[in-house]
């Protein structure tokens, strides 16, 4: 791999990612992460202007047995819109893309956090068989500019703002504040394009080379457990910073460590109904429209971040089960974590409105049916904010009584009935060996 500086890279073990809808935000109907696919897709056929070509064939495996259903894209290598030919391969893995014109392409397939890259290099007129591909662990980039950039360039890298787009792959992130994030690529070569926006560069070249399953991320836990006790405690706590909002992104400070792919620990706001009836604050900007949720991520006026946001509600007489949810998975996505380690949680509020903190699991059967999240909600607690910032800090036997519930828990959260104004910062858990929550899952 060839960088600026070093890179932390993590090969993370496969577990098989589970559905799941919790927290799950596409915008506009919710706040949260979701990847840009740029370019108009051509299904069956060539982009405007080509001349029609012949027949593509592949099979595409997954642990070898066919991957029904996997997304399948053909792009020109050279491209970084994201135009192509699309298809998806039917109950056998087979998938047949026709009428491709001569050139060079890279064809993408990828199914449930799984992904492949591979060229294929049309010079004739000649159906091809590309013989069977196996699916492999996708991979993560993410972290500052900074860091992948080799040569000195006339833009501020540290606040940089614009694009990063793959030449060949239909992928594209924002870059925020020098920061951005990248989920779902295949492994192998890839060509990762910069393109600062107010610029007269158009576009930064950094080819790097991953394996599967690689997390390349500068964007590392910046705290350890410290110890909150006296030397003469025999059963020792720890305070663990879970998130400080200071890193800029929508994970938790652990996720980079401590999940797969980077799609763990992931922060979002729902809602119900839709947010197309709701009045909030901020609104989105073209930088934060492919990943709205960093709109919520404010300055604290004290040179740091915390999150911030206003809601107001429809008419109640229409709406009488609405809500909006503010919550954090624990980890990976769909995965449930035995939090019997943890005493108490502790975070800063303030604001006005009041709610309930949520915790769920959403690998269990409904058996709540109020609740905003349509899984098992294993406990509630009352909260009422004040417009001064305060320090909340609860057992978290008072939230979930019995042991059976702390043991298997997906997501925390905030849960609103009316109209909020919401401070949210410095989130921490309090107990003994809490890195275990997140190693016995690897």
């Amino acid at each position: 791999m060839i960088f600026k500086k070093k890179i932390y890279i993590k090969d993370m073990d496969v577990k098989q990612n589970r559905t799941r809808r919790i927290l799950a935000l596409i915008a506009p109907l919710a706040i949260g992460f979701s990847l840009c696919a740029c370019g108009t897709e051509v299904a069956g056929g060539g982009p405007s202007g080509t001349e029609a070509g012949n027949a593509i064939t592949a099979q595409i495996l997954i642990a070898d047995a066919p991957a029904a259903n996997a997304r399948v894209k053909l792009v020109e290598q050279a491209s970084l819109d994201g135009q192509g030919y699309i298809a998806t391969a039917n109950d056998e893995g087979v998938v047949t893309i026709e009428n491709v014109a001569i050139g060079n392409y890279t064809m993408e397939a990828s199914l449930n956090g799984t992904a492949l890259q591979l060229p294929v290099n049309v010079h004739e007129v000649k159906d091809l068989d590309l013989g069977k591909q196996t699916l492999q662990r996708a991979v993560y980039i993410g972290g500052n500019v900074s860091d992948f950039i080799k040569d000195s360039i006339s833009v501020n890298e540290k606040n940089m703002s614009g694009f990063v787009k793959f030449r060949g792959l239909d992928h594209s992130a924002a870059i925020i504040n020098g920061k951005f994030e990248v989920f779902g690529l295949p492994a192998g070569k890839l060509d990762m394009v910069f393109i600062p926006n107010g610029t007269k560069h158009d576009t930064l070249d950094v080819p790097i080379k991953v394996a599967a399953g690689d997390s390349l991320t500068t964007l590392k836990p910046k705290t350890q457990p410290k110890d909150t006790t006296k030397k003469d405690t025999v059963q020792k706590n720890m305070t663990l910073l879970v998130e400080d909002f200071e890193d800029g992104d929508n994970h938790n400070l652990l996720a980079s460590e401590y999940t797969i792919g980077g799609y763990g620990g992931m922060w979002s706001l729902t809602s119900n109904p839709n947010f197309m009836f709701f009045n909030i604050t901020p609104e989105l900007t073209p930088q934060t429209a492919l990943n709205p949720f960093l709109a919520l991520i404010q300055d604290d006026g004290n040179g740091g971040k915390e999150v911030h946001f206003t809601v107001g509600f429809p008419d109640t007489a229409l709406y009488k089960q609405q809500w909006v949810c503010f919550g954090m998975n624990i980890g990976n996505i769909g995965w449930s974590y035995d939090l019997s380690s943890v005493d108490s949680i502790a975070f800063d509020a303030w604001g006005k409105g009041s709610g309930e903190i949520q915790i769920s699991d959403d690998n269990r059967k409904v058996t709540d049916t109020s609740s905003p999240i349509p899984v098992y909600t294993a406990g509630k607690f009352p909260i009422e904010l004040s417009e001064k910032k305060k320090t909340y800090k609860l057992a978290l036997t008072d939230i979930l009584p019995y042991e059976a519930d702390r043991k298997s828990i997906t997501t925390l959260a905030l849960v609103f009935h009316a109209d909020v104004e919401l401070h949210f910062d410095n989130l921490k858990f309090i107990g003994k060996d809490l890195l275990d929550i997140w190693k016995q899952q690897q």
